[in-house]
Order: C-alpha cells, then sequence, then structure tokens
C-alpha cells in the first residue's frame, strides 16, 4: 500500500488515527455492527466490542510503528488486528470461536488485504488492477458481512448458495462492487498525485539543502523561528587553494569546474560524522561552521588531508584556519534574495587565518584552542587585514613539511 504524504510534523497518534479510519478499523468496525444487531440486550457490557475496537487500533499502530522506524511489513501488519482479536476470544469461548463465519471472514478479508498491500510494497508507481482489487475488496466488506448477517438472524434457515436468488442482494452485490471499482479510480489517481507530490517534494527538499544545509532545513522545518537572526557562538572553519587563480588562467573552464567539484565533493566526503550547521563553497573556499571548536578543528584536520592528493596532482595547495567567536546568524538578504548566513568578526578572523597559513598548516585562534582543550607547544602572531593587534594562533598540523 502507498505510502500517504505526511506532514513533517505528523505525530505518532495521527498517524494511528488516520491508518484506522482509512483501512485497520473498517472490518472490525463492521463486526461490532454485525454482532450488536444479532446480540442480546447488554452488548456493550462484554469485552467484545471492546476487543474488537482494540484490535483495529492495535493493528494500526503497529503498522505505524515500524513505518516510522522504516520497517514495513504490510503483509504481517493486516494480521495483527485478527491475532490480537481471535487470541484473546478463542481464551474466553475455546475452539467454537473459529467455527463462526463472521470470525473466519475478518481472517479472510485480513489476508486479502495484507496480499494486496504486499504486492505494491515498495512500487516505484501505484499499480492500477492493485489499487481497483483493494477497493473493490474494501467495498465487499459490508456486503459479506450482511451476507453473514442474514444467515446468522435466520439461524441458519438461509445459506449463501441462494444469496442471489433475492434481487435485492444481486442489486445491493453489483452498486457495492462498482462504487468499489469507481473509488479505485479515485484512489488511484489520488495516490499517482501523491507520488508526484512526493517527488516534487524530495527535489525541493534536496535544492533547499544546497542552500541552507540539512541541519539548518532539519531546524527550520521543526521550528521556522530558527531562521530569524540571533547572536550566537561559533566556531567557523576557512580553507582555500593557494594559486587557484594563476592555475584556473591557463585551464578551460571545464577542467576547473571538474576539479572544484572533486575538491568540494572530497573537503565534503572527509567530515563523516562531523554535522556542520552549515557548510559553504564559493570559488575555492570552503567555509564549515560548526557550534564547538574541537569539532572545528577536526574538520579542518580532516579536510586538509583529504584534498591533499587531489590538489597535488595539480600542482596546488591549501590552507585552513579556525575561530571561535560571537557571530550574528539567521537570514539575511533582500525580499528577492535571501540566504542562511553568518556574519561578524569571528568570520573575518576566521577567514585572515586561513589567509595567513601556508601549505597545508591548519592556523587555530587561541580561542578556539582553548576552547578545544588543546595546548600547543608554540604559537605564532599572525599580521592579519584591520588587526590592529596581531592574532595569536597556533599551527595544529602541517601535512606537507
Amino acid at each position: 500500500m502507498q505510502t500517504p504524504v505526511r506532514a513533517f510534523d505528523e505525530t505518532l497518534t495521527s498517524r494511528v488515527a488516520r491508518n484506522f479510519f482509512t483501512h485497520s478499523g473498517h472490518v472490525p468496525l463492521t463486526l461490532l455492527i454485525l454482532e450488536l444487531l444479532l446480540a442480546r440486550p447488554g452488548y456493550f457490557t462484554e469485552p467484545d466490542p471492546y476487543l474488537l475496537l482494540s484490535a483495529g487500533l492495535i493493528q494500526a499502530w503497529v503498522a505505524e510503528w515500524l513505518a516510522i522506524r522504516d520497517r514495513p511489513s504490510p503483509f504481517l501488519s493486516n494480521l495483527v488486528g485478527p491475532l490480537f482479536y481471535s487470541v484473546i476470544e478463542a481464551g474466553l469461548e475455546g475452539l467454537t470461536f473459529f467455527q463462526q463465519w463472521h470470525h473466519q471472514a475478518y481472517w479472510t478479508l485480513a489476508l486479502g488485504f495484507g496480499l494486496l498491500h504486499w504486492l505494491q510494497f515498495r512500487r516505484a508507481s501505484p499499480v492500477p488492477a492493485l489499487v481497483l482489487a483493494e477497493n473493490i475488496l474494501r467495498a465487499a466488506i459490508p456486503l459479506v458481512m450482511y451476507a453473514i448477517f442474514e444467515i446468522l438472524a435466520s439461524d441458519g434457515r438461509k445459506i449463501f448458495g441462494n444469496f442471489f436468488d433475492d434481487s435485492a442482494h444481486t442489486f445491493l452485490a453489483i452498486v457495492l462492487l462498482l462504487l468499489g471499482a469507481l473509488l479505485g479510480f479515485g484512489d488511484l489517481n489520488l495516490r499517482r498525485s501523491q507520488a508526484t507530490i512526493r517527488s516534487l517534494t524530495a527535489r525541493l527538499r534536496q535544492y533547499s539543502e544546497w542552500s541552507l544545509g540539512r541541519g539548518i532545513l532539519d531546524r527550520a522545518i521543526a521550528d521556522e523561528r530558527t531562521l530569524a537572526l540571533q547572536r550566537v557562538d561559533r566556531a567557523v572553519l576557512f580553507m582555500d587553494i593557494r594559486g587557484f587563480t594563476a592555475w584556473s588562467e591557463k585551464q578551460t573552464p571545464e577542467a576547473v569546474v571538474g576539479m572544484l567539484n572533486a575538491y568540494y565533493r572530497a573537503a565534503e566526503v572527509s567530515l563523516g560524522e562531523l554535522l556542520p550547521i552549515k557548510l559553504k563553497y564559493t570559488a575555492d573556499e570552503v567555509m564549515a561552521v560548526f557550534p564547538d571548536a574541537l569539532s572545528a578543528v577536526d574538520a579542518g584536520r580532516r579536510m586538509l588531508a583529504a584534498t591533499r592528493a587531489l590538489l597535488e596532482e595539480s600542482g596546488l595547495v591549501v590552507g585552513a584556519g579556525v575561530h571561535l567567536g560571537t557571530v550574528v546568524e539567521g537570514v539575511l538578504g533582500a525580499e528577492g534574495s535571501k540566504a542562511y548566513d553568518f556574519i561578524g568578526d569571528t568570520v573575518n578572523t576566521a577567514q585572515r587565518l586561513c589567509d595567513a597559513a601556508t601549505a597545508g598548516e591548519l592556523l587555530v585562534s587561541a580561542t578556539a584552542c582553548e576552547a578545544a582543550s588543546i595546548s600547543p607547544e608554540s604559537w605564532r602572531a599572525i599580521s592579519a587585514k584591520g588587526k590592529q593587534e596581531p592574532l595569536k594562533a597556533a599551527c595544529i598540523k602541517s601535512l606537507f613539511q
């Protein structure tokens, strides 16, 4: 069965409720009505109606719980309800429970839905024949239960074999199955639309990740207020290629783009489990923002190591710098063009340290070293543009010496 498009913040409770009312509750509710009409007064003082409702709810909960954990089991999920109901009722009534036609019908319908859902499982697009079959089977629920009701209400005087001798029964069967087929066509169109929406949503999410980054996008979906400008402490890492402009002048545009894409890819893959708040590429420059200094320093080491061999093929080298401090973070820009960015002297200082780094060096400011509990053997005074006093920094790693 195709999973419908859901809101990003849909809770398990809402998913269970939707599943119950659109699928798992159909047979139990129909059975409840059948038993209510056949039962003696006081039906709701007995456990039967509550067991039926519980069976539908438990089936819905199991199906959605497995789906949330990306372990859907469409066939077995459909058997949870009748299994729960049968185990408890058989314990109360004995083996005569399985001799009752409406209980057999519950299992038969559950197996039918389970098989149809399993055949549709993980199909790239809805299968028309299976969607139509599922809706016709759903429309057959009241027809099957009505036939059983007539037989039970007549104390066995009527049998299935002559059910259609009554033209009213034939009319009811034709109308119900026709409605099931018509609903099936509507359901098929709806599922195709949902598949299109899912595909479009996936592409839009990918495009948004390219602009915002996955971490920021997930936070924005959960709470859009996280995009508002705010003052926060961040560790900023810059890495860029030395001699890139002179090198690129001798290359074709395609060669430059190819090398840069490989450079970006190597830098990003090297991060592994380190998830920056934002990863930004500008020409030969990589900017990564982290919540703490230790992550930024670790990322700088990894990126330098990962890009070394690639750049050596072109006779190029890189340097990097890390600084920790306060930035203004959030969405910046005019109405026509906005971007999530980081502004402040912390960003400028990290970039100055990167500029001062020689081949393969990672220069880390004293502030970032202290926050990361790094105790270097020596310090370097960096004369940076726009700074009245030299920057105190440590060379954490030099790859090319």
